[in-house]
């Protein structure tokens, strides 16, 4: 779909905002990542108004491409102290940023249908990948099962979160599962943030 924009774009001579990054493409995608760190901020004084005055130790964010997560690495990764540990998600069908820390270079995938629809990406963003390759604690893949339970419950708890947007509370639950949280030094006493940006209207029990 970003091909295409991008195709379109040059044939009409109009302008392309994108938050992926390419060659020749990086201006607007940095606009568009410092604007996301205004959720940062916002989430940092929730938590220092919050009456157990706890710091964040781990935060959970989805990637597409990865251009969220570089302003969370951006925000974190600055500060005087190290900050929380991050951790990424995206979807089992579409986990180009896994297989590229894998491979220790940016490598495109083959993506397949997922109901996590808005992080079905096959190629990470090129001014992402430096902050996504030094600064990950984790990358993590979830299935559609495990996303759509995540749904659910948020849905039952009052929160209305999108696949997208639970994909995050599935991500711990699979570290969890599979007995990986002492790696990551999750525990009782972790405070997890888990960045979600997709709302969901429609009743997930009936899925």
């Amino acid at each position: 779909m970003v091909t295409a924009a991008k195709s379109t774009a040059n044939k009409l001579g109009t302008l392309l905002i994108q938050d992926t990054s390419w060659d020749g493409y990086k201006e607007i995608p940095g606009w568009i990542v410092d604007g996301y760190t205004t959720m940062l901020a916002e989430i940092d004084d929730q938590i220092a108004d919050d009456d157990t005055h706890q710091q964040a130790t781990h935060t959970v964010v989805p990637v597409g491409v990865g251009s969220l997560a570089q302003a969370v690495l951006q925000h974190y990764r600055s500060a005087s102290s190290a900050g929380p540990r991050v951790i990424s998600v995206e979807p089992a069908t579409a986990s180009c940023v896994a297989k590229s820390l894998l491979a220790g270079r940016i490598t495109s995938v083959k993506t397949s249908e997922t109901i996590m629809t808005g992080l079905s990406c096959g190629t990470p963003s090129q001014l992402a990948w430096p902050y996504l390759s030094s600064g990950l604690d984790a990358a993590t893949a979830v299935t559609d099962a495990e996303a759509l339970a995540a749904v659910r419950d948020l849905h039952r708890a009052g929160v209305r979160s999108g696949p997208c947007a639970a994909a995050g509370l599935a991500a711990i639950r699979a570290i969890t599962a599979a007995n990986l949280g002492s790696q990551l030094g999750l525990g009782p006493e972790s405070t997890v943030v888990l960045i979600g940006t997709e709302g969901f209207d429609a009743n997930p029990v009936t899925l």
